[in-house]
């Protein structure tokens, strides 16, 4: 049986396509495991919202090959989509496939290793053979019509195009038989699900429809915009607690409307408040994170002052930080008046701190509550312990002499470790 490691990076919709992957290398007999050690196939679902992403692509296919020089190694994903004919040309993968080829890896492998296809196996795919472990993704909607200034990923991933909710209930269903305990809906836009027919069955709905014809114990939806929350989407989550995860990833990139509005966002500061503010009186305890960008071209101090009222206010549960980097390709990249690397670095170091403060101050504010957590990764130096997540994505750690993996258990929440809360059942 040939043996094949797929690695994913960035998103979880390169999550979702790898799991597709999977499915059909293991459906045509492949041997399929994220921790295989000398496969010989190493495919790469890569990244590249940022150069630094290209970079960590270029150096994981160099690996691969080092690792074993006799592989074959395949790239995919947003990376190979971008850049594929340069890629080709500098032969650092033996395959590149890009995002609108990638149903064609699985037979084509067979062919260019000259694999005879056995009897085709039905095996379900089991947690822990995945990159998340015991959560899969599932694509519901692929594409982004926004075209944000600073952003590649609409001439990676093409048009907004939403996926058939039964596609959508039959895969989830195939998971949960699989074991998976959660499933994370995942796309470029998940607020636009349904948008070629006007919204008639918008994302509330299809949620609710997953909930009512499929067993999985706990759904959860990767990100959306701050416009695209809804009292009928938030009437969905509220009646179908605990199995819909109060958690909402909520992008800022920026408090100023100055630098949204050339940023493209499609939302003012505040009608960003007023959907933090929603969320936070439509359910009990939600927890909302977020993304910002430090730097962007034209950032005036006042513009960063404004971030910083916003990031205070909002009591985020996590906020992810990222210096503005120019990406060739984006309307950003020739943008004038770009912030100077000085005034960017000490704006960065000030939000570092501030965030740093806040999230503690969060964590510390939910000591002696109780949550649900599923256990998803178990230290490999210690058998006893486990890592997981809360249902309002709170990281948590504890140790027990139990089999914890891919369960879930009722924690009480007990002591703040760096990043990660220490819990006891």
């Amino acid at each position: 049986m040939i043996s094949v490691k797929i690695d994913t990076h960035g998103c979880k919709l390169n999550q979702a396509d790898s799991i597709q992957l999977q499915k059909k290398l293991t459906e045509f007999g492949y041997y399929v495991n994220s921790t295989a050690e000398n496969p010989d196939v190493y495919i790469l679902n890569s990244c590249t919202v940022t150069h630094i992403a290209d970079k960590k692509a270029r150096q994981s296919l160099r690996k691969y090959k080092k690792e074993n020089p006799k592989s074959l190694v395949v790239l995919t994903g947003c990376y190979a989509q971008r850049d594929k004919s340069n890629l080709v040309k500098s032969k650092i993968a033996d395959l590149i496939y890009d995002n609108t080829e990638k149903d064609e890896i699985v037979k084509n492998l067979s062919f260019y290793l000259d694999y005879q296809v056995p009897q085709i196996n039905h095996e379900k795919i089991m947690p822990g053979t995945l990159i998340d472990r015991t959560r899969a993704s599932v694509k519901i909607q692929e594409g982004c019509n926004q075209i944000c200034a600073y952003c590649i990923v609409p001439k990676v991933r093409g048009r907004e195009k939403s996926i058939d909710k039964e596609i959508i209930k039959n895969e989830i269903i195939y998971l949960v038989e699989s074991g998976f305990k959660e499933i994370i809906l995942t796309g470029t836009q998940l607020g636009t699900y349904g948008y070629e027919d006007k919204y008639k069955y918008n994302l509330a709905k299809l949620i609710q429809y997953i909930l009512d014809n499929t067993k999985v114990e706990r759904l959860r939806i990767s990100s959306i915009q701050a416009h695209e929350i809804t009292e009928e989407l938030l009437y969905v989550y509220k009646n179908n607690s605990p199995r819909i995860c109060n958690h909402f990833h909520l992008a800022l990139q920026s408090g100023s409307n100055q630098i949204l509005q050339m940023m493209r966002r499609k939302y003012t500061q505040s009608e960003y408040i007023n959907s933090v503010n929603l969320i936070r009186e439509s359910l009990s305890n939600p927890s909302i994170s977020t993304d910002v960008i430090i730097g962007f071209p034209g950032e005036s101090e006042n513009d960063f002052n404004e971030t910083i009222k916003i990031i205070n206010y909002s009591n985020f549960s996590k906020i992810h930080l990222f210096p503005y980097s120019d990406r060739p390709g984006t309307s950003s990249f020739y943008f004038k008046n770009k912030v100077d690397p000085d005034t960017k670095n000490k704006r960065m170091q000030i939000a570092l701190d501030l965030v740093k403060n806040i999230e503690f101050e969060y964590r510390s504010n939910m000591l002696g509550q109780k949550r649900n957590v599923l256990w998803e990764k178990s230290n490999k130096n210690n058998n006893e312990k486990y890592f997981g997540y809360t249902e309002d994505y709170l990281k948590v750690m504890i140790n027990s002499p139990d089999e914890l993996f891919n369960k879930i258990t009722e924690v009480k929440l007990n002591k703040i470790t760096e990043d990660i809360i220490e819990v006891s059942q």
